[in-house]
């Protein structure tokens, strides 16, 4: 399936979660990746892991079993990914 998001539909799925900095600091941390040589895919997942990471989230539940532990994380990663994908012309 194929997601195109972009700042105001992420904004609501994410429920304001991030302001327009840090999504532009996220997109311009990809840029760097891809140029620093990564493959593209790999650089786009690894800078939206770092982005995600470095928030810790609460609602995440890094506790539970595993299935419960990546529905929690994936509801940011996805669409995050997405975003980040969209906004660069990676579909």
């Amino acid at each position: 399936m194929k997601y195109i998001i972009n700042y105001s539909q992420l904004e609501r799925f994410i429920r304001r979660r991030f302001s327009i900095e840090e999504l532009n600091k996220l997109i311009e941390d990809t840029i760097e990746l891809i140029e620093y040589g990564g493959d593209i895919e790999s650089s786009v997942y690894d800078a939206v892991r770092e982005f995600i990471k470095e928030r810790k989230f609460s609602d995440i539940d890094e506790f539970g079993n595993d299935q419960s532990y990546w529905s929690s994380y994936l509801k940011y990663e996805t669409p995050l990914v997405e975003f980040v994908k969209s906004t660069l012309g990676l579909d």
